[in-house]
């Protein structure tokens, strides 16, 4: 939340997962927390011990990683347990002759079982809805802006500024701008209904965005 409140581009975090014989009640809820603020997320190190649970454990990191919309991979560190830094866990997927283990089969259940979501055969209906600004943090010269949409779950937002300035980087919207530069229409794309962007001043600091339109659809 700091980094995204002072303009600092991040797409992406990743979890590291080097885990025991036991799963924090919490760990969704951690992907989903990250993902909240307009990041993708990613299980980058996967490696569980092995144990009466490993199965059960592999299971439950692939659906967590499933349920979070944003949660876009899956790297397990490494191959065979004969392969793995954590010597004598047998912490992978296939055991040291690389054969699948039950932790295999785990997970390709839970793969198969997440089903693909269909896109919706009429589009949305389009209509308004209201785009507020907030104030963000300002420097010598730049300052950040964040824009809470109501009203629609999918928008389009329509910011002007005033030349010279110019925004460099924007967060959890999909912007698009007009030749002048100074006109950002940002669409929603499901980070959320707050977007950000941090603008230069290039001399003018005393002028602020202002919100043109917003239309819901």
């Amino acid at each position: 939340r700091d980094f995204k409140s002072r303009g600092v581009p991040i797409d992406c975090v990743g979890f590291q997962s080097h885990l025991g014989t036991g799963i924090d009640s919490t760990y969704q809820a951690n992907l989903q927390r990250f993902a909240d603020l307009g990041v993708d997320v990613q299980i980058t190190e996967l490696d569980i011990a092995q144990g009466g649970n490993q199965a059960n454990i592999y299971s439950t990191v692939t659906r967590a990683c499933l349920a979070v919309t944003r949660c876009t991979g899956i790297t397990v560190w490494g191959i065979r347990d004969s392969d793995s830094w954590r010597t004598g866990e047998n912490p992978l997927l296939f055991d040291g002759s690389g054969n699948k283990k039950a932790a295999y089969t785990s997970v390709l259940n839970a793969l198969n079982s997440g089903g693909t979501t269909n896109p919706p055969t009429t589009p949305p209906t389009s209509g308004t809805c209201t785009a507020a600004i907030t104030p963000g943090t300002v420097w010598g010269d730049r300052y950040n802006t964040s824009v809470t949409v109501t009203g629609a779950s999918a928008w389009t937002a329509v910011v002007v500024i005033t030349a010279p300035q110019t925004i460099s980087t924007t967060w959890s919207g999909s912007p698009t701008w007009d030749t002048s530069g100074t006109v950002m229409t940002m669409k929603s794309n499901g980070s959320g209904n707050t977007f950000g962007f941090t603008t230069m001043f290039n001399g003018n600091s005393s002028a602020r965005p202002q919100i043109r339109s917003c239309t819901a659809g």
